[in-house]
């Protein structure tokens, strides 16, 4: 009997040992899976072109995981100049990202790659994307073109700011006679294909025919017309005469920011990222031509004082150019998913978040896009270009815009390039412009 019991007894303490075993191992399984339902891992792709454009991402996605430990972000750039193709290629190998880059929403939004964002986080910024009335991207920050120039040539000769095209001449003119090459052309940033020729569109063209982008998908306007026609023939006086720097449309940043330097050449027209490079080059750039008390510095010893201003029309109305910089779109597939959902969404608000956005804004001196006024620490001169472009009266309208074919941009910077180098006439060129876009359109058909 005692031994009946003795085993009965152990049967139990096993039982109950078992049991709680049991209910321990459960408990850390549950604990397992809740810690892996909160954990969210998201793909994010971005343009690979520019090294500062990286490092301000990576810095970015770096802090964001540090401030949400739960959400885990796979970082990738492109590899390619092309980073549209690259794209393009990521969906048909099925490895489309969940947070991207975007130059051309309204192409990934027809073949269905484009979730809605939220009006939450769409009222961030100024001008979210909307197609049909939905919000399928954000522009992260906007650059614009003017002129940089050297203060001290400027001050050197007499000259000043001229505040009408004409006028803009005759300062080129003064500077020639005295041995000085008015203007560069080129860089890094493609100043004659997106600078250039859309001041010429926007002051000969879409000044008096507004929406030309749109009239001539309805085939209502040609190249051929004499207003376009016109415009080409500016610009290729002005990209072939005595103005211009010779060959500097083959040269980098580096290049024209030495000839400036070097009092080679006077002006550039380009995007506020060359005020930076210039400083960066040269840091007495930024100095003041005048003492503390106040007064003018005698023997002034600084080669290049920098200097913007917004390019003016004939009438002295300033030409801004409103060019997104970049845009972000979050997957369709990602935005099924209830987690990454709202992982997506909370790194998008990270993104506009003052103290991370001014970080961005100022890793490359960009323009912000956000409803609410965010400055950075620059010289006075860049503090200049955020002011007068918060207030100017901007244009969204102008070739190469989301409005502008995809593949025709690629044909029309061919184009451009020969009419700037006086190798192809105005007239072949407006007929090979018409050609292209309308092969594109056609090509657009389903």
């Amino acid at each position: 009997m005692k031994r009946r019991i003795t085993a009965v007894l152990l049967s139990s303490i096993l039982l109950l040992t078992s049991c709680s075993l049991n209910e321990a191992e459960r408990g850390k399984l549950v604990k397992e899976d809740q810690e892996q339902e909160k954990n969210v891992e998201l793909t994010l792709f971005y343009s690979g072109e520019n090294t500062n454009w990286i490092a301000a991402i990576q810095e970015l996605c770096e802090e964001f995981m540090n401030a949400y430990p739960d959400i885990t972000l796979q970082m990738e750039y492109s590899s390619t100049e092309s980073y549209t193709e690259e794209l393009k290629t990521k969906e048909a190998v099925e490895e489309f990202p969940d947070i991207f880059e975007i130059d051309n929403p309204y192409m990934f939004e027809s073949a269905g790659k484009l979730g809605v964002i939220d009006e939450s986080i769409g009222k961030l910024v100024e001008n979210p994307v909307r197609i049909e009335g939905e919000i399928y991207a954000l522009p992260f920050y906007s650059t614009s073109y003017g002129i940089v120039y050297n203060q001290v040539l400027f001050k050197k000769y007499g000259l000043s700011v001229p505040n009408t095209y004409k006028e803009f001449l005759e300062v080129c003119k003064v500077l020639k006679q005295n041995q000085v090459a008015p203007l560069a052309i080129g860089g890094n940033e493609n100043s004659v294909e997106s600078g250039w020729i859309n001041y010429f569109f926007l002051t000969q063209v879409e000044s008096r025919t507004p929406g030309w982008q749109e009239k001539k998908q309805k085939e209502e306007v040609s190249f051929a017309d004499p207003d376009m026609e016109h415009a080409l023939e500016e610009f290729q006086n002005l990209m072939t005469g005595e103005y211009v720097l010779e060959d500097s449309i083959h040269m980098g940043d580096n290049e024209i920011i030495s000839r400036m330097i070097n009092q080679e050449v006077a002006m550039y027209y380009g995007n506020p990222s060359m005020l930076a490079k210039i400083w960066e080059a040269y840091p007495r750039a930024v100095d003041s031509d005048k003492t503390s008390m106040g007064k003018e510095i005698k023997n002034d010893t600084v080669q290049i004082r920098l200097g913007w201003f917004y390019m003016p029309d004939n009438e002295g109305k300033s030409v801004v150019i409103e060019k997104t910089g970049a845009k972000w779109a979050v997957s369709a597939e990602c935005m099924k998913d209830k987690k990454k959902k709202g992982a997506a969404e909370t790194f998008l608000r990270f993104c506009y978040d003052r103290e991370h956005y001014r970080e961005i804004l100022q890793t490359m001196y960009a323009i912000p896009v956000t409803k609410d006024a965010v400055l950075y620490a620059a010289p006075m001169v860049q503090q200049g270009v955020l002011t007068d472009y918060r207030y100017a009266e901007r244009s969204t309208e102008f070739l190469g815009n989301t409005d502008t074919p995809e593949n025709f941009r690629t044909d029309m910077e061919t184009v451009l390039n020969s009419v700037s180098a006086n190798t192809m006439s105005v007239k072949t060129a407006v007929k090979l412009l018409d050609e292209s876009w309308q092969k594109e359109i056609e090509g657009q058909v389903p």
